[in-house]
This record gives structure tokens, C-alpha cells and sequence, in this order.
């Protein structure tokens, strides 16, 4: 039989520990495409082409559409490998030629020699060593030069003053020996190196400056170049197959940039570079072999709203996405609005350099997390609520009271669940690669207390848990236990114990559901009203 609780004699009904109040987390989940600018030829789209038969010529018309073959005579290049470095290692493993800026040459033996921004030259038989003022030119004629241990073909040029710069003079196609192979992997089908080996040397006809005192760097910024140690046999067949070729358009060497991955579909150069003028030989076209390559996809990485702000600078937790693309489909901008209530706009380019990411092709989708309460009481509903917006293969999962995780739902939109649970529990959104984002619903038990007598605690507990109930008197500022009671089958509990006119405390440790309680005060009105 239930307890029937007389309002006189109703002394209380627990609710919480904590008051339920709706919780909302987000997880916002960035994923791309490709990797690089994607202006103009996909290197691994041209490996793609090449494994199914293209030639060269037919994967740079597709790249470069409009561009037309040409050669070009013999060119030297001459790369900046150092700038104002506070010393640098050159030498050769045989005698090497000096030549200063007066013309003045000198021979050194062969060996290694440490050079600072004065240019000069340790050799013991001159004491304190040759001196060759602000400029100098290293040649060898039977063997390569070397710099900080790489050796390089041609000749070397250093400069000095405010520290030291190297730059590597040598021919074109030389060049492209150490290019190629640092671009394109050497293994690559001879037709993906091959169309390789002409759009660098393209590039770097392009880049030619007579008027400055190096065209060229050997890092992304234009090729990367490494030196006699990046060349190959079957890279410098590419480069031979292909000798003086060059790409024109409108009677100009073209500009031909590259890049590693497209993602899928190239980039024009004017959505790439806002401000840069169109180029129809660098129009956006479609790359349906970029698949093969490792960065085609790449993602999810997972931020809270909090974390993705401290590292944009956003000063405040990002609460909304909304991303702006161009043309060739990659983010132009982006537009998060904050918990603080302002809306800020930031370039796509700084985003990616701020977050690391791979390529400006990139999607911010959003999981959402709601629940209508975090502390239920036993029997009663809670509405979950979940959004997955630009993030694929999102689940709605709820933790078992075993402690694992099963799927109650796929979330494509949005969704929203009337759930009635019975323990203490857990749920996530999350979508593959991703923590996602979780909340707990804690379930406490009802919790029903009355007094039978001054003398009389009489109460009970649904649903029956494997639980602790305490009974706490207030005395002298301090709360102190005065019983334990015992519950029955049933979950219901007699306690004698003397009432007194000070404030009560029951509590109720359930296991899997939350502790409860509820405090009371008694009376001298209320002792009396027993005795009526």
C-alpha cells in the first residue's frame, strides 16, 4: 500500500540535488578538400591521367587549357638557398676556384671551409685566411659544390654584410634534375613526371629577373629544389624527354603554378589570389583523378566553440558558422557569430594558416546537443534534441547502463526524442573521426517524506534502489546524521526519532540514479498540530 500523505501532516517531496535546466554543447567539425592553392595542374590529377594512358602533352592541355608547346634555348637560373645566415659551410672534394667582386681569382685546396658575413676563407698557409670583401664565386670543375652539406651542381655565389646569402647558379635543365623529383615522386609513370619536368620549367622561365641578384627560392614559395641529392634516373629522363619545353600563351611563357591535390576540381587564379587579374590557361577545371591522392579528402577535426575561437582570436565562443565560397567552390571568407552577440568575418586563407589546414576548400559543419533538462526525477521525460549541419554520418547515441555506447538514431538534419530514462545517463552526437559532443541527464528518485508522529519519519522511495537514506538534523550550525533507515521490498521506510523544531534533511544515495534529497523544517506549530 502506498503512502497517503495528509496535507496537515505533509512535511515534504524531494525534487533534485541540482534544479533540471536545459544544456545545450556544440562541436564544430572542419573537413576539406585537396592540398595547396589548386591553381592550375593537380600533381597527383596528372598521376591520376597518367595511369590511364594520357601523354604529357594531353594532361597539360587539360590543366592549362588554350597553352601551346614551344622551347627555349639554353637558360640559367640562379637560386637563393641562404639569406643572411651568420655562417655557412662550402666547399669541394676537389681544388676549388674563388673569384671575388674585382675578378680576382684564387684557388683553394679541396675541403670544407666555415664562412662568415666577411667572406673569409680559412686557409692555413695565409694565416689568418683569404678575404674576399662582400661577394664571391665558388666553382668546381670535377665535382659538385657543397653548401651546409648538400651538394649542387653549377656554382655557388655568396654574399656578405649583414650576414651571409648562397645563391646556386646553374642551367635550366640542371635545375629541373633537382626539382622533379622533390615536386613528383621519381616512381611516378614517366607521362605524370614527364608533364612535370615542362610546367616547372615553364614556371621558372616565367620567373626570371635579370634585374635582381636571384630568381628563384627552393621551397614552395616557387619549386622546391634539392640539389644533386633529390636527382634519379627516371626523373632526369623526364626532364631530357622533355628538354627546352616550354608552355605558351598569347606569346608569352606561361605561369603555370601546380599544386599536390585539387580535391577534385581545380581553382582560378583570380578566386585564389583576390585582385589577380583572370588568365584563361588558369581556369577552373574538373580533376576527377585527384581521387588517388592521400589529402583528396582530409578531415574531421574537431573543435568547441570556446577552443575554435581562442585559436581564430575571436576573444568570445563561437556559437554559429556561416561559410562564403567562390567560384572554383573553396571559402572566400567566413562569418562566425559569437556568444557575446557580435557577428566577425574572417578571410578563409587566414583560417586555414590559423588552424593548419591543408587547403582554403573547406566546410565548418556543426553538432548540436540539446537537452531540455539535466536532472529528471524517476518517470519523467526528457527531450534530446540533435543537428548535424554540413557534417556527414552523424549519430545520436546513449550510454547503457553497462557503460556503452548504442546508437538510438542517424541525425541527416535535425531531430528531437522523448526519451523516459531510468538511470543516470549519457548522450553524444558525434560523427566518424569526432568525439563529437555529449551531455548527462542525471535521474534522481521521488522521494516522498511525511511525519506519522512527533515521534514518526515515515517515507518512500520509487522506484526501490539499491540505495542509502539518511536522515540529517541542523544542530548548532551543523549537519549531523540522526538516522538510517531501512527501505523495504517496496522502497518504504518507518523511522522512529523525536522531532524537534529545527530544520531536517533527507538524502537518498541511489547507485545508478542520482543522490536526492529534500530539507524540511519542523515546527512548534506544526509538533502541536498532532495532538488536534
Amino acid at each position: 500500500m502506498r503512502l497517503r500523505l495528509g496535507a496537515a501532516l505533509l512535511l515534504a517531496v524531494v525534487v533534485c540535488a541540482t534544479a533540471g535546466t536545459a544544456r545545450a554543447g556544440t562541436a564544430l567539425i572542419v573537413t576539406g578538400h585537396g592540398w595547396g592553392h589548386g591553381v592550375g595542374m593537380s600533381q597527383w590529377g596528372a598521376y591520376g591521367y597518367a595511369l590511364h594512358g594520357w601523354k604529357y602533352r594531353r594532361i597539360l592541355s587539360h590543366y592549362y587549357p588554350g597553352t601551346a608547346m614551344s622551347r627555349v634555348g639554353e637558360l640559367r637560373v640562379r637560386v637563393l638557398l641562404a639569406q643572411g645566415a651568420s655562417n655557412v659551410t662550402v666547399g669541394c672534394a676537389t681544388p676549388m676556384r674563388v673569384t671575388d667582386g674585382r675578378r680576382l681569382t684564387r684557388t683553394l685546396p679541396a675541403g670544407t671551409y666555415g664562412v662568415g658575413p666577411r667572406l673569409v676563407f680559412p686557409v692555413r698557409k695565409h694565416g689568418g685566411g683569404l678575404s674576399f670583401g662582400h661577394f664571391a664565386v665558388l666553382e668546381c670543375d670535377r665535382a659538385p659544390l657543397t653548401f651546409d652539406g648538400r651538394a649542387y651542381h653549377g656554382t655557388l655565389s655568396l654574399r656578405g654584410g649583414r650576414g651571409v646569402s648562397v645563391v646556386n647558379g646553374l642551367s635550366l635543365d640542371t635545375y629541373l634534375r633537382g626539382v622533379v623529383p622533390s615536386e613528383s615522386p621519381s616512381h611516378w609513370p614517366l607521362a605524370a613526371l614527364e608533364a612535370q619536368a615542362v610546367a616547372a620549367r615553364s614556371y621558372a622561365v616565367y620567373q626570371l629577373r635579370p634585374a635582381s641578384w636571384y630568381d628563384l627560392l627552393p621551397t614552395t614559395s616557387d619549386q622546391v629544389y634539392g640539389g644533386v641529392r633529390a636527382e634519379s634516373p627516371r626523373s632526369d629522363q623526364a626532364v631530357y624527354a622533355t628538354l627546352g619545353q616550354v608552355l605558351m600563351y598569347g606569346g608569352h611563357v606561361a605561369r603555370t603554378y601546380y599544386s599536390s591535390s585539387s580535391g577534385g576540381r581545380t581553382e582560378a587564379v583570380q578566386d585564389a589570389w583576390p585582385g589577380s587579374a583572370p588568365l584563361p590557361y588558369l581556369r577552373s577545371v574538373p580533376d576527377p583523378y585527384d581521387t588517388y591522392s592521400p589529402h583528396h579528402d582530409w578531415g574531421p577535426l574537431g573543435f568547441t566553440g570556446p577552443r575554435l575561437a581562442a585559436r581564430l582570436g575571436l576573444g568570445s565562443a563561437v556559437d554559429s558558422v556561416r561559410v562564403v565560397r567562390d567560384a572554383s567552390f573553396r571559402a572566400e571568407s567566413v562569418s562566425f557569430g559569437l556568444a557575446s552577440g557580435a557577428v566577425v568575418s574572417r578571410s578563409a586563407a587566414g583560417i586555414a594558416r590559423s588552424l593548419h589546414l591543408l587547403s582554403t576548400w573547406f566546410s565548418i559543419g556543426e553538432l548540436r546537443l540539446t537537452t531540455s533538462s539535466t536532472h529528471v526525477l524517476y518517470g519523467s521525460r526528457v527531450t534530446v534534441g540533435a543537428r548535424a549541419a554540413d557534417v556527414k554520418g552523424a549519430l545520436l547515441q546513449q550510454k547503457s547502463p553497462t557503460g556503452a555506447w548504442r546508437t538510438v538514431q542517424r541525425v541527416t538534419h535535425a531531430t528531437q526524442l522523448r526519451l523516459q530514462p531510468r538511470a543516470s545517463t549519457a548522450f553524444r552526437l558525434l560523427a566518424p573521426g569526432t568525439n563529437g559532443t555529449s551531455l548527462s541527464v542525471a535521474v534522481a528518485p521521488r522521494l516522498q517524506v511525511q511525519a506519522l508522529s512527533p515521534r514518526l519519519i515515515a517515507g518512500e522511495v520509487s522506484p526501490r534502489p539499491d540505495a542509502s537514506v539518511a536522515v540529517w538534523r541542523l544542530v548548532r550550525g551543523k549537519w549531523r546524521v540522526v538516522a538510517h533507515p531501512i527501505l523495504d521490498s517496496d522502497g518504504r521506510f518507518r523511522t522512529p526519532l523525536p522531532l524537534r523544531p529545527v530544520d531536517y534533511r533527507i538524502t537518498v544515495a541511489a547507485g545508478r540514479l542520482a543522490a536526492a534529497q529534500t530539507s524540511l523544517r519542523v515546527t512548534r506549530r506544526m509538533l502541536q498540530s498532532f495532538g488536534n
